[in-house]
């Protein structure tokens, strides 16, 4: 509820004009009652055709005000969550974009999944219908007075009823909520296997996985029916103790009111509009119920969008350099990621000067891709520092260090957009003429040139349905459009045929040539023959930092010692 309030003080003046309306609306209902009123009291009983005919013409008149304040209250209701939605989702977005891998990574896909469609649970939980039947709730004291001043029996029983409606309804969120946080958790679970298997589709085939998934999704599929059936089960029953209520309600006020009306102390149109009214005011007490479970909801989802927002950010206001040349200096290094009984690698201590080919080796799982992502600063280092230029990566604005680096990765992945688009993510501004040089360095022209719609076909699935040296070929592209001072290659010769092979090596030449700053995690011995320092990851837990070139350099010789036999 604190949270519509505020979407409403945020618009005082519209939100003066929906209570404006909200009043016309609910005093315009009076008119049904006081029409049936008149029209047994006055017209039944003296039969003048003058006052049925102004009655009516009335009643006409007060419905079609109605519908026009009932339209503009739902429009102006409906601007007010203009802006808060905007800033929900861009706020939301935002975090998904800039949170650190760090924290970002401990976070399940199919938890990150429930979160972003639970923006639209917060745009449905204050949505114009809510925010009516929030500000109708007030008037509901206008319908139980107006009950009272025909019948102070009938309005007390009105109360009664308005009371034991909202009981329900309380019970009915309380069951709800706990309901809702069992279907939540078991389809995260869900989701999660579900996207498993999706992307192991072949692993499910190739290794008969399919007994063993039949066996977990039926399970699943069991709690989750369950789960539903007692959700709706739940929801029928709140359904008929509201009509119960309800039928109870019309039940007292005539067998009550009818006694009145024979006692003389109330009128057959009097017991009839008081009806009316006692049913209108347990109407808005019952929307009003409704619309709290859905606030109480949307509040639920609320809280957790706000823990989601406040993981650390990516500074996009730290540091530029203005004339970096890629320099990079790693200082007592370490990194382990959490709950691993002990670290990747510490102690790390590397000068890697402007121009410097270094080579990153090691076993798998030695950390060679991990300290990519540090260099990168995609996550953040255990303890030590990464400097470029002096400056630790951790206060440049991260933006600005990404243009720096052109990063190849290891298995790269896609957004869902054109290949163009995709290409050009970190270089917004490049022109036709070098995005056709990149594309054709890359050797990505040959495979263009068979696509219908070669540069504006579509990426799906993350690329995962490309071919293997497809998606290299995509990703050494979209590395190249970047002209940084830096080069990063993980593993650049992995899924490339011969012909990608030699591009490859080209490229790296060409790179050789005007003295980029190169990282390569390879194992290839002739990489390793050309490279200024090697970092052997293998080495635990301090890594062997070596220099081939310096420690190649010839050394003197020793003269020979006197004494021996020549």
């Amino acid at each position: 509820m604190r949270e519509l309030l505020r979407r409403l003080s945020l618009h005082p003046f519209l939100a003066f004009e929906i209570c404006l309306a909200s009043f016309f609306i609910n005093l315009l209902s009076l008119a049904s009652p006081i029409f049936v009123i008149q029209v047994l009291n006055r017209y039944v009983g003296y039969g003048f055709d003058g006052t049925l005919i102004t009655l009516t013409v009335g009643m006409l008149i007060a419905g079609v005000l109605n519908h026009a304040f009932t339209v503009v209250r739902v429009r102006l209701a409906s601007a007010v969550n203009v802006g808060p939605d905007r800033v929900l989702s861009e706020t939301v977005l935002g975090c998904l974009a800039r949170a650190k891998m760090s924290t970002l990574g401990r976070i399940p896909p199919a938890r990150i999944h429930e979160l972003m469609s639970g923006i639209q649970v917060v745009q449905s939980g204050y949505d114009a219908s809510v925010i009516c039947s929030v500000l109708d709730m007030p008037f509901l004291i206008l319908f139980v007075g107006a009950t009272f001043f025909l019948s102070p029996v009938l309005a007390l029983i009105t109360i009664l009823a308005i009371a034991c409606s909202m009981l329900a309804g309380w019970l009915n969120i309380r069951r709800g909520k706990r309901m809702n946080d069992a279907m939540r958790n078991e389809s995260v679970v869900h989701r999660g296997n579900l996207a498993n298997a999706i992307s192991g589709a072949d692993t499910v085939r190739a290794f008969g996985g399919r007994g063993y998934l039949t066996g977990v999704f039926q399970a699943q599929m069991d709690k989750l029916q369950q789960i539903k059936r007692d959700m709706v089960q739940s929801g029928t029953r709140g359904q008929a103790v509201l009509q119960s209520i309800a039928m109870l309600l019309r039940v007292m006020v005539y067998a009550v009111g009818a006694r009145e009306v024979v006692a003389g102390s109330m009128s057959t149109g009097g017991l009839i509009g008081a009806s009316i009214l006692s049913g209108k005011a347990l109407a808005v007490s019952a929307s009003f119920m409704k619309s709290r479970a859905m606030i109480a909801q949307a509040g639920q989802m609320m809280q957790s969008l706000h823990e989601f927002v406040r993981q650390p950010l990516e500074s996009e206001t730290g540091t530029e350099l203005k004339d970096y040349r890629g320099a990079i200096e790693i200082k007592d290094l370490g990194f382990a990621y959490p709950g691993s009984t002990g670290p990747l690698f510490e102690g790390l201590d590397v000068n890697i000067e402007p121009g410097n080919i270094v080579i990153v080796t090691g076993h798998n799982g030695a950390g060679k891709t991990s300290l990519v992502r540090l260099l990168l600063g995609l996550i953040d280092p255990g303890r030590g520092q990464i400097l470029a230029g002096g400056v630790d990566v951790r206060q440049l604005s991260a933006p600005w260090w990404r243009k720096q680096v052109m990063y190849l990765p290891q298995e790269p992945t896609f957004l869902n957009a054109s290949i163009r688009e995709n290409i050009c993510l970190n270089a917004p501004g490049m022109d036709d003429d070098r995005l056709n040089r990149v594309v054709e360095i890359a050797g990505l022209k040959k495979y263009l040139d068979t696509s219908v719609q070669g540069l504006e076909a579509q990426v799906v699935n993350g690329g995962a349905e490309l071919a293997v040296g497809i998606r290299r070929r995509l990703a050494l592209a979209r590395a190249l459009s970047v002209q940084g001072a830096v080069a990063v290659l993980d593993e650049p010769a992995e899924g490339f045929d011969i012909e990608g092979l030699r591009a490859m090596d080209m490229i790296i030449q060409s790179m050789v040539k005007v003295k980029k700053t190169m990282i390569i995690v390879s194992q290839d011995m002739r990489l390793m023959q050309r490279a200024d320092i090697i970092i052997d990851l293998g080495n635990k837990p301090k890594p062997n930092v070596l220099h081939p070139k310096k420690d190649a350099a010839p050394k003197e010789t020793e003269a020979p010692k006197s004494g021996g036999v020549q």
